[in-house]
This record gives structure tokens, C-alpha cells and sequence, in this order.
């Protein structure tokens, strides 16, 4: 079983090959963690029912697309008009490059906010400085190869992972935006 959340009243059960046939592998990683941020917030916020997509605001520290793509295929909070991208939110910022967090802020309609964020060590230091190539386009062809080979080895980590090990999780109080 997938991840399960009402779309205006409609079950739907979304897994991770769902989000992987939409994004396709070019931020593979991010598919990977992403499917599991959507997977923990929902859990956490949900009590033990099930969501409706309607019913949620998301706040995500990272801009980039396999996040994103995650996060709206489950959701549909930036078709919606409420996903927000804030990457100086002061929590989960690993990326010694620039001003990036790793942490994603979702709110339900009874103004109820959980803080999902990647551990620290997930990621080795090789994938921000390939990050940062992949901005000024300056791979070897065997760096570029290494990095698509890591990238596809986080995610299926990600995927694996006691969650605990990958994503710290903790209420907090609901963020302006949402309020």
C-alpha cells in the first residue's frame, strides 16, 4: 500500500513508481525522499485518517523539481495555489553551497503544522559539490556518471530506510502563511 489521501471525497493510493512515471530520474533522490516527507507529514498529521488533498498547505525549503513534483503529485498544493518555496527557512541547511533547506512544513485544515526535515547525514559532501557542477555545467563525463549512480542509490536508500534513520519529524507552531 501507498500513500493514501481523498481527492474531493476519492481514494487514491499513490506509490512511489506513480511519482517516478511523472518526474522521471532526473532528480532521483529527491523523488525518493520526497515520496517519503508526503508519506510521513501525511501520517503524522493524520492521526490515523486518511487526508484530503484539499485540505493541506505545504511550506518547502527546497526548490528543486523531484521535490516539488513529489510532494504535488500527492497533494496538488501548488496546482492549488498553496505550496510555498522558502529555501532560507533556518532548519536543514546542509548545502555548503547556497541557501537551501532540506525540510518541508505541510498544514492541515484544523491549523495543525508538522516539520518533516532530512537528517543531516544522508547526504554525503560529494552530492552538493556535484549539485553545485551540475549548476555551472562543469561534470567530467565520469563525474556526471558517478552522480547519476549516487543519486539513484539515495533514493532507493531513502526508500528503504526506518524513517527515523532518514527524516526527524516534530510538530511546530502553524507558520503565518498557513494561518
Amino acid at each position: 500500500m501507498g500513500i493514501q489521501i481523498y481527492d474531493h471525497g476519492y481514494l487514491l493510493d499513490i506509490n512511489f513508481e506513480d511519482i517516478r512515471k511523472l518526474h522521471g530520474i532526473r532528480a532521483y533522490m529527491a523523488i525518493g525522499v520526497g515520496y517519503r516527507v508526503v508519506e510521513v507529514a501525511l501520517k503524522e498529521l493524520g492521526n490515523g485518517e486518511i487526508l484530503s488533498r484539499e485540505d493541506l498547505q505545504v511550506i518547502s525549503g527546497h526548490g528543486g523539481p523531484g521535490f516539488r513534483d513529489a510532494i504535488e503529485f500527492v497533494t496538488r498544493a501548488k496546482t492549488r495555489g498553496q505550496y510555498t518555496v522558502d529555501p532560507t527557512y533556518p532548519v536543514a541547511q546542509y548545502d555548503p553551497h547556497r541557501p537551501t533547506g532540506y525540510v518541508y512544513i505541510f498544514t492541515n485544515k484544523k491549523q495543525q503544522s508538522v516539520q518533516v526535515s532530512l537528517n543531516e547525514d544522508f547526504l554525503p559532501p560529494i552530492f552538493y559539490d556535484y549539485l553545485l557542477k551540475g549548476r555551472e555545467e562543469s561534470f567530467t563525463p565520469e563525474e556526471y556518471e558517478h552522480n547519476e549512480q549516487l543519486k539513484k542509490e539515495l533514493c532507493f536508500k531513502a526508500l528503504e530506510m526506518k524513517q527515523e534513520d532518514l527524516l526527524t519529524v516534530k510538530r511546530v507552531p502553524v507558520p503565518t502563511i498557513h494561518q
